[in-house]
């Protein structure tokens, strides 16, 4: 699936996160545990983070924290997104699409330099929108 990648700039932002035991096979628990904390999802703006640690993946589902209180009341851990330059991709009808991910974060990895210090990011704008972004360098 081609896509057509864009530069944005993104504002740093808070999240509160659920840290997949397992990657990628324990996302979807990540997903699970995060959103069973949550009282409700609508409003909530989420994102997947993936870092590298050492010489493996890590992966985290995360919701932008609705106040200063919200991660002690949630009882997860805090994580921020540096604000910043990233290249932006769209997968439209994602939950269709899901095989497409890593191959449009490869690509973009190919096409620009990441910073290496960085996460990349899948911010689910929509039901049916989500923007695959790397931070450059």
């Amino acid at each position: 699936m081609p896509y057509k990648a864009t530069i944005v700039e993104l504002p740093d932002v808070n999240l509160v996160v659920s840290r997949a035991e397992r990657f990628p096979e324990g996302i979807e628990a990540a997903w699970k545990t995060l959103e069973s904390k949550l009282i409700s999802l609508k409003g909530r703006k989420f994102y997947g983070l993936t870092v590298c640690e050492g010489d493996r993946l890590a992966y985290f589902a995360g919701v932008e924290t609705a106040d200063d209180e919200e991660t002690a009341r949630l009882g997860l851990p805090a994580m921020a997104i540096k604000g910043g330059r990233y290249a932006r991709a769209k997968l439209t009808d994602w939950q269709d699409h899901k095989d497409e991910i890593g191959r449009i974060f490869d690509q973009l990895m190919r096409d620009y330099d990441m910073d290496p210090d960085g996460a990349s990011i899948e911010f689910y704008r929509s039901q049916s929108e989500l923007h695959l972004l790397i931070p450059l360098a």
